[in-house]
């Protein structure tokens, strides 16, 4: 598979539950809110057919799943309630966790489906209670798509054991004349035993239970059609949409005989469903046969080997044939009315509750797949044509031999996707020649006329198609979904799309009719497969298609993408435009010095260059900042969902209020917030929510509030997690970490009520009297502090006892450029993020005095300490003895500490450089920055600074 379109899928995916989760908690306090259900089944709906692409089949069958459990809700036919929102939202669970899978090992994992997978088969069939947590008593019904085809790797279906009567009821009455078709298809001729295409003896038995599924349903639903021939455009629809699956499913692993019948069957349906032809018995004989048939060549599977063991079926297809050209519509010779063998077929003891949709189905394609199949194969053939002169000139260039394999498969998967056989097995054919070709190195130069006239046929093969695929679209009938719907467009998706058209084996996402098959086509049914492993990229790109992964590069890389708005490109290109003017300015004072030109006048030139150059780094610098910023709901819409679970595992009433969820900040800051934030949030509905029946003794409502909100706070981001709970006594936290061993009674009596609450960040630390399996174990919080930390950020706490708890997070708005103050330390610059500099003063030594073993000054009614930096970081003490004192007023939050130091310097922009990992954890530094002249400055952490002063005596 091809990287970038894996990467594309997995980034669309998120972006897909992101918008699937949030809206399902919405869902379910608006259960009538159609416009919501609209908004889930979309994104749904694509993660569906994406996965389904690129062969997901894990994704895609559980995705199917709950898409049609949201189809039902919006077509009214069942009711929203808890019980199916917590299915649903159990299947986003085990998506979400397949999706990060893709990204870290490549694969789907082991992720547990099947128990959620019944659960839904369940709420499908109206048999799910809340007590059927474990889905045994699951009836699973149907699963009918009604847009793309799936083959899902699910477990086999359950089905509730019926009684005789019901049996009876889905059994079929034999005439008396003629042979039965069991008898009549025990003579077919057996035919040669091939491999089908599939992916693993569990895909190949997913496709015989679907298989099993649709006879069923076709059997039935004929036996309907018979009683009821006049009103029937439903229940044609529903046939015909069984046939269609049957036919594609079949085309997807190969069952030429399966695929043949089905396929004309599908088109005998399609002129009923026109009118062309009415609906008779002789109609209804036929196609139950057809039903037998099919279950003949089901039942032919060796889904262990791979193998097919298929039987004759030209005499039925010369029959169907005859009808959909306008003949009689007869039964073979010597056939009656046509029974379903209780002994063979699958529907025995089983009770057949087959849940028809009404919505029409069209025969004609979605525009969108015909312009993006359109668009593949015009890319893909001018990269045939490119290919084929190069080799023309030197038959060597093993890229471009690489490249035409390449584009020669994607035009073969294209054909298939689109169900146009005829050029899927051309295409496969002349793969075939030319990857033999190549892995036996003969010289390509006697090949290339054969190859351009063998191309020149698939082009003429296309052409023909694409005429015929354009009068479907044309006469696609008018779609029957909601305005809502139709309004928007998926453009990301689409993109996606068309990318995975050209490197995936696809499978079918619309009803297709065949195109009549052109002159030129070739009658060899198989050819060999091109290998699965792809050559290197060649030199052009530009008419090469994407190159897929090689072995060795199976697991794709975690990719980090950030959505940007097409003007913030246009504005940069406009500063690159200039920023090479202001260059071509350099070159040209230079010349003027070699040439000696007047030197006041080269001067004043440089200057004004300087100045235009100083404008655009800073205008680039500001759009780059721009295109780097995301808004923090992203991350604040995981939240609902955590609360909401939280609050049922607790057995609390817990309402979560989302503030500012537009502020921006750097997208590295806003991948790593999420776990700290999971933590606080876990912490106050656990600990800091009291029971309902304890907050309406103390007067408060029974339902607890949850608030998470961010804001902008100087150059910095705030994001606060507050609730209104018991809040935190910082006489239990001193008493509790005695307990543990974390600190000494002297140095606990010690602590302000401050210093005493931020016990809770201590590794280990717990004031939780029980362990529940949401917290308590002393875990998280401490974890919290060293990531807010590495994010150059601080944390602090603010709570009162009996009225709650607040976390506030400061954060940079980013982490690559910063204002700082310069400063001089024994003889060493030094910089301090300016967010942190409250002030920059003079203080005289005289006016210092000692406050309990440190040095403190009243500075404008406020006392404030004061702590040389020197001594802080261990070097020598260069003001000491000094007259007057320069000093920084540095602030954590609401504290302020002053620090003494040589000199102040300029206030400059730097850019922060982490440090090597070599140099281990320095205390109080948090990384470094290069200076004009190369030197390296380190950058101070204002709040670890601050925590180092508070044990530091003077």
């Amino acid at each position: 598979m091809d990287p970038e379109i894996f990467a594309d899928f997995i980034v669309e995916a998120k972006e897909h539950l992101e918008t699937i989760e949030p809206n399902l908690l919405e869902l379910e306090k608006a259960p009538d809110n159609l416009s919501i259900l609209n908004e889930i089944f979309r994104p749904m709906h694509s993660l569906k057919g994406a996965s389904g692409f690129l062969g997901l089949n894990k994704i895609n069958g559980l995705a199917h799943r709950a898409e049609n459990v949201m189809d039902e809700l919006r077509k009214g036919t069942m009711t929203t309630s808890t019980v199916i929102m917590d299915v649903i939202l159990e299947a986003t669970d085990a998506l979400r966790r397949m999706i990060e899978n893709l990204e870290t090992i490549g694969n789907e994992g082991d992720v547990e489906t099947e128990g959620t997978i019944v659960k839904l088969d369940a709420i499908m069939a109206g048999t799910y209670s809340a007590d059927d947590a474990d889905g045994s008593s699951a009836d699973v019904i149907n699963d009918v798509s009604d847009d793309i085809v799936e083959v899902s790797a699910t477990s086999p279906t359950v089905i509730v054991e019926s009684s005789s009567a019901d049996s009876a009821d889905s059994s079929i009455a034999a005439d008396t004349v003629g042979v039965s078709s069991r008898e009549w298809i025990a003579t077919l001729a057996p035919l040669n035993t091939y491999a089908l295409n599939s992916f693993g003896e569990g895909h190949l038995k997913d496709f015989i239970d679907e298989a099993k599924e649709n006879v069923e349903n076709l059997a039935t639903g004929l036996l309907s059609l018979e009683k009821n021939p006049t009103d029937h455009s439903e229940l044609v629809n529903d046939l015909f949409r069984f046939f269609h699956n049957l036919k594609g499913n079949s085309g997807i692993v190969g069952y030429n005989e399966l695929n043949s019948v089905t396929h004309e069957a599908e088109t005998l349906l399609n002129m009923v469903r026109h009118d062309e032809i009415p609906v008779s018995k002789n109609l209804v004989d036929l196609l139950l046969l057809v039903v037998d048939v099919i279950d003949e060549l089901i039942v032919r599977i060796d889904p262990t080997s791979g193998q097919v063991h298929p039987v004759d079926v030209n005499t039925l297809l010369g029959r169907l044939q005859q009808a959909n050209n306008g003949g009689a519509i007869e039964m073979p010779v010597g056939v009656g009315r046509v029974p379903v063998d209780s002994e063979n077929t699958s529907t025995k003891d089983k009770k057949v509750d087959p849940k028809l949709s009404s919505e029409p189905v069209a025969p004609t394609i979605e525009s969108d797949d015909l312009s993006v199949f359109i668009d593949t194969v015009k890319q893909q053939q001018a990269s045939v044509n490119l290919a084929l002169e190069e080799l023309a000139k030197d038959s060597s260039q093993k890229e471009y031999i690489d490249g035409l394999f390449r584009s020669l498969v994607t035009i073969q998967n294209a054909a298939n996707f689109m169900e146009l056989e005829d050029i899927k097995t051309y295409a496969q054919r002349t793969s075939g020649i030319v990857d033999k070709a190549r892995s036996t190195d003969m010289d390509f130069g006697m090949m290339v006329d054969l190859l351009k006239q063998e191309c020149s046929i698939i082009s003429d093969m296309v052409e023909t198609a694409i005429k015929d695929l354009k009068k479907l679209a044309s006469d696609k009938p008018a779609p029957a979904a909601p305005a809502t719907e139709t309004q928007k467009t998926d453009n990301v998706v689409k993109q996606s799309s068309e990318k995975v058209v050209q490197s995936a084996s696809p499978v079918k996402s619309s009803p297709v009719s065949e195109v009549a098959k052109p002159a030129s086509a070739p009658s060899s049914p198989q050819a060999s497969a091109p290998k699965p492993q792809a050559p290197p990229t060649p030199p052009k790109p530009g008419a090469q298609p994407p190159t897929p992964a090689k072995k060795d590069d199976a697991v794709p890389k975690s990719s980090s993408t950030i959505r940007v708005d097409h003007e913030k490109l246009d504005h940069l290109m406009n500063l690159i435009g200039e920023l090479i003017i202001n260059r071509n300015r350099y070159t040209l004072l230079a010349r003027q010095l070699e040439e000696k030109v007047d030197v006041n006048l080269v001067a004043q030139n440089l200057t004004e260059t300087t100045y235009g150059m100083a404008r655009i780094s800073d205008d680039l610098q500001d759009t780059i900042m721009k295109v780097r910023m995301v808004p923090v709901s992203s991350v604040f819409s995981r939240f609902p969902r955590l609360v909401r679970d939280l609050s049922r595992k607790s057995g609390k009433e817990v309402e979560l209020v989302m503030e500012g969820e537009e502020t921006e900040l750097d997208k590295s800051v806003v991948e790593v917030i999420g776990d700290p934030l999971v933590h606080l949030i876990r912490n106050s509905v656990d600990h800091g929510i009291e029971d309902a029946d304890v907050r309406v003794a103390k007067g408060k409502s029974a339902k607890g509030k949850v608030c998470l909100r961010a804001f902008h706070k100087g150059n910095s981001v705030a994001i606060e997690v507050e609730d209104d709970g018991k809040g935190i006594d910082p006489e239990k936290m001193r008493e509790v970490a005695i307990r543990k061993g974390i600190i000494s009674p002297e140095d606990a009596r010690a602590l302000d009520d401050r210093e005493a609450m931020e016990l809770i960040f201590a590794p280990g630390f717990s004031s939780a009297e029980v362990i529940t399996d949401i917290s308590g174990r002393g875990v998280g919080m401490d974890v919290v502090r060293t990531n807010i930390k590495s994010l150059k950020g601080s944390i602090t706490i603010s709570s009162e006892v009996g009225k709650g708890t607040r976390f506030t997070l400061l954060l940079p708005l980013t982490l690559a450029i910063i204002d700082a103050l310069m400063v001089n330390v024994a003889g060493d610059m030094y910089a301090i993020p300016l967010d942190a500099v409250s002030e920059t003063t003079k203080i005289e030594a005289r006016r210092l005095t000692d406050v309990k073993g440190r040095k403190a000054v009243t500075l404008r009614g406020e006392v404030l300490g004061i702590l040389s930096l020197a001594e802080l970081l261990g070097l020598p003490n260069n003001s000491a003895g000094q007259d007057v004192l320069s000093v920084v007023v540095i602030h954590d939050n609401d504290r302020r500490l002053g620090l003494v130091v040589d000199r102040l310097l300029e206030r400059q922009e730097i850019v922060i450089k982490p440090l090597s990992a070599y140099l281990g954890d320095l205390k109080g530094i948090s990384g470094a920055t290069i200076m004009g002249d190369g030197s390296v400055i380190l950058i101070l952490d204002p709040h670890e600074i601050y925590m180092m002063a508070t044990s530091k005596t003077i």
